[in-house]
């Protein structure tokens, strides 16, 4: 019986501890001025001006993306050459990359910040994710004032309460008490 209340208490507890820093990195090739659009484990490029990301020319670079959560490494510089099936000049949707990890959260973040990394122009956030919107970010990549295209560089910081995403001093606790469970009751006979 004190096995079930103790292993009960350390459920709700490590369920109360939830919370996550979520860190995306990205670079990308930009002429003109792009969107690029985080939802759920989702990522996608809105040209607007000029040639799309990565391909001014005849060249082809990729985006290049990678992540952390708690500061553990999830994705590790991940290069995404998306197609472009409207075509390669103005107002054009990407492929989507899917498999982002982790996820945009689907809570409310309690801040979101933006580190430009590099950028010739302007490099901002032009929408937060909210339940408004199905928690879209989006990063406005505008290089529209200067003339070619140019190398952008952002990290974005979201800190969020999602239930889905456990600090890792409470899974390691719940690990250890579990752990420490299982050995009285086998040690108890």
């Amino acid at each position: 019986m004190l096995y079930a209340r103790a292993l009960v208490l350390l459920a709700a507890f490590v369920g109360t501890a939830s919370a996550g820093v979520i860190t995306f990195e990205v670079q990308a090739y930009v002429d003109g001025r792009s969107l690029l659009i985080f939802q759920g484990d989702t990522l996608q490029w809105h040209n607007l001006t000029w040639t799309p990301p990565g391909i001014p020319g005849s060249d082809n670079y990729p985006t290049t993306i990678s992540s952390t959560l708690n500061a553990a490494v999830h994705m590790n510089a991940v290069n995404w050459y998306p197609s472009w099936p409207g075509g390669s000049f103005g107002d054009q949707w990407s492929s989507v990359l899917t498999g982002m990890d982790p996820d945009m959260p689907g809570a409310e973040a309690l801040s979101v910040n933006l580190t430009v990394l590099q950028a010739r122009d302007a490099l901002s956030i032009l929408t937060l994710p909210s339940s408004g919107n199905g928690y879209q970010l989006i990063l406005d990549f505008d290089d529209d004032t200067s003339g070619g295209a140019a190398w952008y560089g952002a990290r974005v910081t979201i800190e969020t309460t999602d239930a889905s995403i456990p600090e890792p001093a409470s899974v390691a606790l719940a690990g250890t008490g579990l752990a420490l469970l299982l050995w009285w009751r086998k040690r108890r006979g």
